[in-house]
C-alpha cells in the first residue's frame, strides 16, 4: 500500500497495485474517489449540492462515501461534517477521524485498508460517544454513485424454517417512495432499481446475502457487509438500503443499533470490490457472472 498526501488539494491518495482511493482532509471523514489505477472515479462528485433542512440550515453532500448516524434524525444525522479531519497512517491502513460532532457528541472514524494484490478494500466505520450520557446509535455507511446505472439489492433466499413455509424476506419502503410509480422491480429474488428517478425513492431489505451492487457502463461496484441476526436494527431491519433521486444513487449498509455509554464505541465494516464487465451486460446476469453470493472476489 502507498499513501500520498496532497496538501495543495487537501487530499490523501491510497493505492495498492489495483485500486486507488482519495480521502478528503478538509472535511469528513469522506472518501471522495474510488477507481482502478489509471481509471476514472466511480463515485458521485456533487460539487455544492446540499440538503436543505427544515430549520434553514443546509448539509453539504460533497459526494463520495460518508458515515452517518442512524436512526435518521435531522438534529443528529445532519450535523455538518465540514471540519478538517485528522489523518494517520496505522500499519497498512489509513485512519481518518472527524473533528466535528461537537454538538451531537459523537465522533466519526474510518479505517481504510486496501487488500494487497486484490481488487478489494475494507472500511471500518466507528462511532464513539464523546458526550456525558448514553445514546442509541447505529453506524450508517453511505456510498453516493452517479445516476444512469442499475442498483441490485438481493433478497434473502434461505428458508427460516425446515419446511420453507414462513416468511424469510421483507421489502421496506419509506414514506416518500411512490410505489404507484413502480420505482423498482423484483426478479429472481433481487430488487432492481434503475437510477433515473425524478422524485426521491428509497427501498431496503436485510443484508442476509451480504452484498449490494451498482452496474453502470462497464463497471460494477460491490459493497459487502454482515447482518447481525441477533442485534437490534433500525428501519424495520433494513440493513441494506438504496436511495435515488435525480442527482445521485446511494448504496447504504447499517450496523446494529447499540447503546453507547460515555466513551464507548460501535463499529461496522464494509468490503468494497470493483469489477470491469461488458458495457452491454444485462444487470440480471451480474450476480452469477461475478459469483456475488460466493464471497469476496480476489
Amino acid at each position: 500500500m502507498t499513501i500520498r498526501f496532497d496538501k495543495d488539494l487537501n487530499q490523501v491518495h491510497i493505492t495498492n497495485d489495483r485500486l486507488v482511493l482519495t480521502v478528503a482532509t478538509g472535511f469528513g471523514p469522506r472518501i471522495t474517489a474510488f477507481s482502478e489505477v489509471g481509471s476514472t472515479n466511480v463515485l458521485a462528485e456533487l460539487g455544492d449540492a446540499a440538503l436543505d433542512l427544515p430549520d434553514g440550515r443546509s448539509y453539504k453532500l460533497h459526494g463520495g462515501h460518508r458515515l452517518w448516524i442512524a436512526p435518521e434524525s435531522p438534529d443528529v444525522t445532519y450535523e455538518p461534517d465540514d471540519e478538517p479531519v485528522v489523518v494517520t497512517e496505522v500499519g497498512a491502513a489509513l485512519q481518518v477521524v472527524g473533528t466535528g460532532g461537537v454538538t451531537v457528541g459523537i465522533e466519526k472514524k474510518m479505517i481504510i485498508r486496501p487488500h494487497a494484490g486484490q481488487n478489494t478494500v475494507s472500511i471500518v466505520h466507528t462511532l464513539t460517544n464523546t458526550g456525558d450520557k448514553a445514546i442509541d446509535v447505529a453506524p450508517w455507511a453511505i456510498t453516493q454513485l452517479p445516476v444512469g446505472g442499475t442498483a441490485l439489492i438481493p433478497l434473502a433466499r434461505k428458508p427460516v424454517d425446515p419446511h420453507g413455509l414462513q416468511a424469510n424476506a421483507a421489502i421496506v419502503v419509506w414514506p416518500y417512495t411512490g410505489v404507484e410509480d413502480n420505482p423498482f422491480v423484483v426478479e429472481n429474488r433481487m430488487i432492481m432499481l434503475e437510477a433515473n428517478r425524478t422524485r426521491p425513492t428509497k427501498v431496503g431489505t436485510s443484508l442476509d446475502r451480504g452484498w449490494l451492487a451498482y452496474v453502470r457502463d462497464d463497471s460494477v461496484f460491490v459493497k459487502r457487509a454482515q447482518h447481525s441476526t441477533g442485534g437490534r436494527h433500525v428501519d424495520l431491519g433494513a440493513t441494506a438500503q438504496c436511495y435515488c433521486d435525480s442527482r445521485f444513487v446511494e448504496l447504504e449498509t447499517l450496523g446494529s443499533l447499540a447503546t453507547l455509554s460515555p466513551g464507548a464505541s460501535t463499529s461496522h465494516e464494509e468490503t468494497w470490490e470493483l469489477h470491469r464487465v461488458d458495457p452491454g451486460i444485462d444487470p440480471h446476469d451480474v450476480p452469477e457472472l461475478l459469483k456475488l453470493d460466493g464471497g469476496i472476489a480476489k
